[in-house]
């Protein structure tokens, strides 16, 4: 009795072990991409913007909170509902296949928090995925404080998937701006559009992939440059003009407001050096800058030619003469400049 109780137990474990093994296989065929005819897995994609943290000019990039949405069907996972409630059943990573995402512009691998997949009768998965990144995007400066900027969000498959994954735009992939500028914590910048796009690309010049890019076209709002930088700026300059009206003989009332109003721009240009965006090109504000230098030097430039010309004659009729033309000259000549800057910076 008991040899054939420990046989019926030994039988009883293999039938066990064998329908394990019998069903693995099954098991790991749902981790296989579901190919139909061997064309690649269509995959929807969608983008929705929670937040953007932070956009660093400086070092080109912003910080992005969102949820990455993903439609795919897997006929494997088709049921049939065991009653009205059975409408959607719920899948773990690793427990089926699906699609891994990567955000290629991205500083660093961006980080997932809350996953959910989600599955229908007709074997239609939906995938959410909550996500935070930063990521890097190329500014074009060169109206700055007066630009806008287009961030972009650059996603592709995982390189083991790129033959498996074809993209296209998911249907109800819907962005207002409004609702964003509302709470948005930026001050400096408003969000104009978001623009999806569905591409192929190719990777070292020999794997084409997929990708998918999103383009948030942002405005700056430049009324803190206007206020805080161009009208000090420009009164500093006013100011360095006062000595067209200074008597000519009255040398040192005439440098020590030059050299004054020189120094404080230059001191001026430093503090605020931190907000200005540190690329190998000129931009409007730049421009701006050089061209106050340049003014402010020419008043000094002046002083000293009527201070020369009222001591080589006893009159001083000459540096009267110089005084008083560039009482006008040098404001007018001050307009045109910036009417030219503005023209080639900004026209």
């Amino acid at each position: 009795m008991k040899t054939a109780a420990a046989g019926l137990v030994v039988l009883a474990f293999a039938a066990i072990a064998s329908a394990a093994y019998a069903s693995a296989p099954a098991a790991n065929t749902l981790l296989q991409p579901p190919l139909q005819h061997g064309q690649p897995v269509k995959v929807a994609i969608g983008l929705r913007i929670i937040n953007i943290a932070s956009i660093d000019e400086v070092k080109e990039q912003f910080e992005l909170d969102g949820y990455l949405i993903a439609r795919w069907s897997d006929p494997r996972l088709a049921y049939t509902p065991d009653g009205p409630d059975d409408g959607s059943r719920e899948y773990e990573r690793g427990q089926i296949w699906i699609p891994y995402f990567e955000m290629v512009n991205a500083v660093y691998p961006h980080d997932r928090y809350d996953v959910s997949i989600r599955g229908g009768p007709d074997g239609t998965i939906n995938y959410f995925e909550r996500f935070h990144v930063v990521l890097s995007s190329k500014f074009r400066l060169r109206r700055f404080p007066f630009d806008e900027q287009s961030l972009l969000i650059i996603i592709h498959p995982f390189v083991r998937q790129i033959g498996d994954v074809a993209f296209a735009l998911y249907d109800h992939d819907v962005w207002a701006a409004n609702e964003l500028n509302q709470y948005s914590s930026l001050a400096q910048w408003r969000f104009r559009t978001v623009e999806p796009s569905i591409r192929t690309t190719n990777l070292y010049g020999r794997l084409s992939s997929p990708e998918a890019r999103y383009t948030i076209n942002v405005t700056r709002r430049y009324n803190f440059y206007l206020w805080k930088v161009f009208l000090p700026l420009l009164l500093m300059v006013l100011l360095s003009w006062s000595v067209f009206w200074v008597e000519a003989r009255d040398l040192s009332n005439q440098v020590q407001i030059a050299v004054t109003t020189i120094l404080t721009v230059i001191a001026f240009a430093f503090a605020i050096s931190a907000t200005m965006p540190r690329v190998p090109y000129l931009t409007y504000i730049d421009a701006f800058f050089l061209t106050c230098y340049v003014f402010v030097f020419l008043a000094i430039v002046e002083l000293m030619a009527v201070h020369l010309a009222h001591r080589r004659e006893r009159r001083g009729d000459l540096g009267i003469r110089i005084q008083r033309i560039s009482r006008w000259a040098i404001p007018i000549a001050f307009v045109a400049t910036n009417l030219i800057v503005i023209e080639h910076f900004l026209g």
